[in-house]
Formats: C-alpha cells, sequence, structure tokens
C-alpha cells in the first residue's frame, strides 16, 4: 500500500472522527459500518493515486 498523502491522511482522519462521533451519537451501527466502508473507499483511491495533493511533489 503506498503512503497517505497529506490529502488523504485529513481525509481519513475527518472519517474516523465523524463516524466515532455519529455512531457514539446516534447509537446506529449503520453510520459505523458506512464511515469503514468511505475509509476503504478513500484508502483505494489513495492506492491508484486519486488523491493527490500539489503539495506533495515538493
Amino acid at each position: 500500500m503506498k503512503p497517505l498523502s497529506k490529502k488523504a491522511k485529513m481525509a481519513v482522519g475527518w472519517t474516523i472522527l465523524m463516524t466515532v462521533t455519529g455512531t457514539a451519537m446516534l447509537h446506529q451501527w449503520e453510520f459505523f459500518a458506512m464511515g469503514c466502508a468511505s475509509i476503504a473507499m478513500l484508502l483505494v483511491a489513495n492506492h491508484y493515486g486519486l488523491l493527490k495533493d500539489p503539495e506533495d511533489k515538493k
């Protein structure tokens, strides 16, 4: 797996934070499952270079 770009780190971190907060507040496991699926899609997108950040090239 490729290392996470700066943009990917921010997106994954924000998704984890919202998933944990939403699951705790709403008590719905569907929200947790959707968050896990979102993180998986972000990791796949990062692997294929879809989350490139112009600052990463420096």
